[in-house]
């Protein structure tokens, strides 16, 4: 097989869990980060391998994801103020450029796309990227009272792209008290459930079934950061344990940020490789595609995603394979309706016999922030690698599904053209306007309910006589209405709705 020289392959792979057991560690995020990439370079077995590294590229942590008067909660013993630079000199790479991505879910694959295409193009020799969370150690020093010091401000320069999180809040819906992504899932989680003409129940043994394969692959995976990972009976059934977090998910089924987890993979030139004695453990990225979608209160429809749809029916036709040629997937697993609608793109279900992930997902195996994906593509490297898997994919999302990234990864190069001409989502169909003051009846279009310190918390999303969207919310008190949204199907259904104050709307009751 003749592979051009240029051509970027995925030479190493590493994960590292920091679990609190006899053996933690108590390592901060930078250096969580930093022992993911001292053991790529080290597996090498190239004495010199880091001085051939020209980039290194971290993914955002948490706590540069936030606004800055929200840092110190997330940030209690201080952080890095040059992230990316402190994970480089931890690393024995100061010589090299470092890179501080976007925030997002997505952006591991993104990132790692964008280190093929700097390497095909000439621009780097070799490219690491990596990323770490050690919310779990934070935690924990939290709950003693033993204090930490995270802060730093290291020397030298990195390059920053800043958080690119403008549409994570949604102000229309904050007024309503739906503002972080456990509020705002179960709209998209619901209406999924009524396009498919599931009941209430009939749903949650369906996203057991979803889930299962995930739990079982966590159980069995070392970087797992969990020890009690949910049997499949467990799953669904409500408990002390299991409690509802937000109608209909339960604790066991969204992602687990607690953790304390780093990935890291080392990407070159195959000419590189050769010269280094490593082109046999070469992995090509051989398809990729990325979109975003329209915000979410402008989706027509939000049981589906269609940039999520385009991105993975574009990376799989642009590595010159097909579905049936993909032996093993890692889905985006943050909440129960991203596995289903990336399922439902690729036309596989619960009867599939591939794995649709490799670690056993973010709420299994653990939710390392924008960093998950990392642990996805290290797990398809690895797997190809070892020869259990010639061709996986890897999906990879952000926000309220709203950017896409997809990876299809093989032990063959395809044609390699989406490596040097992006193929751009054009959005198709119409956008849903919001109404900003209403007075009348209108038909439920899903809702979300949520606990608050005063009780249960009603937020619908509803469709006027007009077409417009209107959002309302009210405190549930006993009666019919609160029987119908916890009890019965309230899709479909009239409410009244009124103004409630300046672009809020309450639920006055049924119709």
């Amino acid at each position: 097989m003749e592979v051009a020289g240029n051509t970027p392959v995925l030479v190493s792979a590493s994960q590292v869990v920091d679990r609190l057991d006899e053996n933690w560690e108590k390592l901060g995020p930078a250096d969580m980060a930093a022992k993911a990439v001292s053991q790529i370079l080290a597996s090498t077995a190239v004495a010199d391998i880091g001085s051939y590294v020209d980039r290194v590229m971290v993914m955002r942590t948490f706590v540069d994801s936030v606004p800055d008067r929200i840092k110190p909660l997330l940030a209690p013993f201080g952080f890095s103020t040059k992230f990316a630079r402190s994970v480089a000199a931890r690393a024995g790479l100061d010589h090299a450029a470092a890179h501080y991505a976007t925030a997002g879910g997505q952006s591991p694959q993104q990132y790692t796309a964008r280190a093929c295409r700097a390497v095909a193009s000439g621009e780097a020799r070799a490219i690491v990227l990596c990323g770490a969370e050690a919310t779990g150690t934070m935690r924990a020093h939290q709950r003693s009272g033993e204090t930490l010091d995270w802060s730093e401000n290291p020397e030298g320069d990195q390059s920053d792209d800043g958080m690119g999180l403008e549409d994570q809040f949604v102000p229309a819906l904050a007024a309503h008290k739906v503002i972080a992504p456990i509020d705002i899932y179960p709209l998209m989680e619901h209406r999924k459930r009524m396009v498919r003409g599931m009941s209430r129940p009939d749903y949650l043994t369906y996203l057991g079934e979803v889930l299962t394969p995930l739990s079982n692959a966590a159980r069995v995976n070392p970087f797992t950061m969990f020890e009690n990972v949910p049997q499949p009976d467990e799953i669904t059934l409500v408990s002390g344990r299991n409690r509802v977090v937000g109608d209909p998910h339960l604790k066991s089924m969204v992602a687990k940020d607690g953790v304390n987890q780093s990935a890291a993979v080392l990407v070159m030139s195959f000419d590189l490789a050769s010269e280094l004695g490593l082109a046999d453990r070469g992995v090509f990225l051989r398809g990729f595609a990325e979109a975003s979608e329209q915000t979410l209160l402008e989706r027509a429809d939000l049981s589906t995603s269609p940039a999520l749809r385009w991105t993975y029916d574009n990376a799989i036709a642009s590595s010159g394979l097909s579905v049936s040629d993909i032996e093993a997937f890692d889905l985006y697993s943050c909440f129960p309706v991203a596995v289903i609608e990336a399922m439902e793109a690729l036309g596989i279900d619960t009867d599939d016999h591939r794995p649709t992930s490799l670690t056993g997902g973010l709420p299994f195996f653990g939710g390392p922030g924008n960093n998950y994906s990392m642990h996805g593509i290290a797990s398809a490297v690895s797997a190809v690698q070892e020869g259990r898997y010639s061709h996986v994919l890897v999906g990879a999302l952000g926000g309220h599904m709203s950017k896409h990234a997809v990876g299809v990864y093989s032990c063959t190069p395809g044609s390699g053209d989406w490596l040097s001409s992006e193929k751009a989502f054009e959005e198709a169909g119409n956008s849903a306007s919001l109404a900003s003051e209403f007075s009348g009846s209108a038909v439920v279009e899903t809702f979300t309910v949520k606990m608050i310190p005063e009780g249960q918390w009603l937020a619908v999303l509803a469709i006027n006589d007009e077409g417009e969207r209107v959002i309302a919310a009210s405190l549930l008190e006993p009666g019919e209405l609160h029987y119908k949204f916890t009890q019965g199907e309230p899709i479909g259904e009239r409410i009244a709705i009124e103004p409630s104050g300046e672009n809020t709307h309450c639920v006055v009751g049924l119709v």
